[in-house]
């Protein structure tokens, strides 16, 4: 099975006006930035969660690099009969004993991350939705690569929030990633105009951009400009704050340059009101040979979902990528 680095994580936080049971929500999403020894990487989101759980209940997506096995995430046999021992009431009124959810995981390893995950739900009441929902009800495999499966990405709320999810959904590895994509569906109403305000809109101004046929060798051009090149150094040189206010600061100035090098690159698109979805097109850099490779390797990755440990679709689905890479 493929083990890879311990990774940093860096989390970024939002708060969510939002109704019906959700109440408020505070999403954090988090990035990996760079491959590096980082043993207390669970122990600062942990902090971030302590802090943020008192104005709302928690969601965390992402890829987390932590592999749980079939490990509970909460305590076994939990139970407040405790209480009752030797005339002592041991446990504070308000203590709610943990559900005992199983949870399926094809994946059935454990590392360090993983256990420090599993030990951040139980001190934080969060719950892991791998392999406990519609769409992923067996635990699928969330990363492939040439060594084997595993899974590291996951989706964790608040234990309260359970009922609030109408499904999660691990999809199939595609021609994008060597990670699927996981989707989560939760029953929320959000009214962000009337919630939130306009400080909080920043993203509006946010452009978006259309990939070219020539937008290969002007991504590569512009990634060479010394501009574009001391932006970058720039941002590895900073040593952000480990808090909110350092992950705001980072997230900003990393969107600025993405968003250069994209103006280099790529056409900017206007944005314009939604219309009804037509027929999609190939776009005019993908000739046959590459749409027809692409359509392959999602059609395998379709069926090394349910078939991990057929060999000769995994030899296949990664020719095909390297083919399409080199195309």
């Amino acid at each position: 099975m493929p083990e890879r680095s311990s990774t940093k994580i860096v989390s970024q936080m939002k708060e969510i006006p939002c109704s019906r049971s959700c109440g408020h929500l505070v999403y954090i999403s988090n990035a990996i930035l760079r491959n590096v020894t980082y043993d207390n990487d669970l122990d600062f989101l942990e902090n971030e969660i302590s802090t943020f759980s008192m104005n709302g209940q928690i969601v965390l997506i992402g890829d987390l690099n932590a592999r749980t096995g079939q490990r509970a995430d909460f305590i076994v046999n939990d139970s407040d009969h405790i209480n009752n021992f030797d005339g002592f009431d041991l446990l504070p009124e308000n203590y709610i004993t943990d559900s005992e959810i199983n949870r399926n995981n094809q994946d059935t390893s454990v590392n360090t991350v993983g256990t420090k995950l599993l030990d951040l739900c139980l001190s934080s009441r969060l719950r892991l939705l791998n392999g406990r929902f519609l769409g992923d009800s067996l635990g699928y495999y969330t990363y492939m690569s040439s060594s084997g499966f595993s899974t590291v990405d996951y989706a964790v709320v608040s234990e309260s929030l359970l009922s609030s999810v109408k499904y999660f959904k691990t999809n199939d590895f595609t021609y994008l990633s060597d990670h699927v994509q996981i989707t989560l569906y939760m029953k929320c109403s959000i009214n962000i105009d009337k919630e939130i305000g306009l400080e909080e809109k920043g993203w509006h101004w946010i452009k978006s951009y259309k990939w070219s046929e020539n937008s290969k060798l002007k991504l590569i051009d512009a990634l060479l400009t010394e501009n574009v090149k001391n932006e970058i150094i720039e941002f590895e040189m900073v040593n952000y704050e480990e808090n909110q206010v350092g992950v705001d600061e980072a997230t900003e100035k990393l969107t600025k340059i993405l968003d250069n090098i994209s103006s280099l690159s790529c056409k900017a698109t206007p944005k314009t009101k939604r219309r009804k979805k037509k027929r999609k097109f190939k776009q005019v850099w993908s000739d046959n040979v590459i749409y027809e490779t692409k359509r392959q390797i999602n059609k395998i990755g379709n069926k090394i979902r349910n078939n991990p440990n057929n060999n000769s679709l995994k030899q296949k689905f990664f020719e095909l990528k390297k083919l399409k890479e080199n195309g």
